[in-house]
């Protein structure tokens, strides 16, 4: 497995948060563009949920719309950078506990560079 695959497949990342990564990684969400592509909604409805005007593509929604973008702002951007942070501990003293109360360890992967 490659990185990417090892941190979206990791045990500790709850398996609906995999398939949902595994998806947009993919462009295999139901984004209302990909929906109308596909004939599912008329080309008239693929516009973002927002009503930022965009289409709403994974990449518009994630990452570019208007109304999501500020989540990405400083305030936001230390809270989620917080978030990040509590998950690693959280990760690093399971592994701990796995290693000094089941003998068992996780082969750690750090990439270079």
């Amino acid at each position: 497995m490659d990185a990417t695959s090892d941190l979206i497949w990791h045990k500790q990342i709850p398996l609906k948060v995999s398939v949902l990564a595994l998806r947009l990684l993919r462009n295999r969400l139901p984004t209302k563009h990909n929906l109308a592509v596909r004939n599912i909604i008329s080309q008239e409805s693929q516009f973002c949920v927002t009503g930022c005007g965009g289409l709403e593509t994974a990449q518009h929604l994630f990452l570019s719309c208007p109304v999501f973008a500020p989540l990405w702002g400083s305030r936001a951007r230390r809270f989620f950078l917080q978030l990040v942070w509590l998950c690693y501990i959280s990760v690093l003293w399971n592994e701990r506990n796995n290693r000094v109360f089941k003998a068992t360890e996780t082969t750690l992967h750090v990439r270079q560079g």
